[in-house]
């Protein structure tokens, strides 16, 4: 019976409070007073998260994301937005990540109680749980982040589903930068991603290895064959570039290379419609003489 009541009252309490259209709606019919209607918004904000609902923390929630957008501090509310974050319903959830991919930093105080919680969602048996959190946390993942779920993201590399392949991928780069000790057991994983059957998951391998070997291009000399495999068998202009970018950087380092590229290129050159190819393979072929 009284969780009935609390239901009710919980129901009623909702149907008086602003959601996102109104707070929107509100801005707009208030253009002199900015300031001050977003001032009275907030404190009604507070007054919602104090309440144990959590339909209404999350109505909360979205409306504090949409004020961070227009440039107000909400990082009083960072433990709310975790809370919202644990949800198990995943349309709450949702709303928690986006609020902390927008407001959170590798400093924020609260990140070092969203550990576990993230791991949970990355090994979570719903590819949407575990997409939202690879997303956001590529936002706001500090050392310690990356340290500790930096296993449970490589796990995901070997996911059945591509959709969590490429995400876990473009994360993993995040992660070096934070943790580099991470790169070598990670390594092998990633080189396999280059031969991946989704296009999506290869391309996205192609991006983080290039990136990687723009700080360091000797320790990816290596690649030139895969690489070079891909370059005379891919139709994706963009991956094209990209590889024609890193073997611009490793024909200085090994000339042989450059001889070896220039017939490759040159049908490139003589073949593509893309301007942005184009100047790629002729600076390429310059470079390797």
């Amino acid at each position: 019976m009284d969780v009935a009541i609390r239901n009710i009252r919980g129901n009623l309490e909702r149907l008086f409070d602003k959601n996102l259209t109104d707070l929107v709606r509100g801005i707009r019919n208030n253009k002199d007073n900015e300031a001050k209607y977003i001032a009275q918004c907030i404190e009604e904000i507070k007054q919602e998260l104090r309440q144990d609902n959590m339909a209404v923390k999350v109505n909360a929630v979205q409306k504090l994301t949409y004020i961070q957008m227009l440039g107000y501090d909400i990082s009083w509310a960072s433990f709310n937005i975790v809370e919202v974050m644990s949800s198990p319903k995943f349309t709450y959830k949702r709303v928690g990540y986006l609020a902390a991919s927008q407001s959170f930093h590798p400093d924020t105080e609260v990140l070092m109680l969203t550990t576990n919680m993230i791991r949970k969602d990355l090994n979570s048996q719903t590819q949407y749980d575990s997409a939202v959190a690879l997303t956001s946390l590529s936002c706001f993942i500090s050392t310690d982040l990356a340290r500790d779920l930096a296993n449970d993201v490589m796990t995901l590399l070997s996911s059945t589903k591509p959709y969590l392949r490429k995400k876990a991928v473009l994360l993993m780069y995040k992660i070096f930068l934070k943790f580099p000790e991470a790169l070598r057991p990670a390594f092998p994983r990633l080189k396999d991603k280059l031969d991946d059957p989704d296009p999506g998951v290869q391309s996205a391998a192609v991006n983080v290895i290039c990136e990687l070997a723009r700080k360091n291009p000797q320790n990816y000399l290596g690649l030139a064959p895969v690489f070079f495999k891909l370059m005379t068998s891919s139709t994706n202009n963009w991956m094209l570039i990209k590889i024609i970018k890193l073997f611009g950087a490793l024909t200085t380092l090994e000339p042989r290379l450059g001889r070896k590229l220039i017939e490759p290129l040159t049908n490139l050159i003589h073949s593509t419609s893309a301007m942005s190819l184009l100047y790629e393979c002729i600076n390429t072929v310059i470079a390797g003489k």
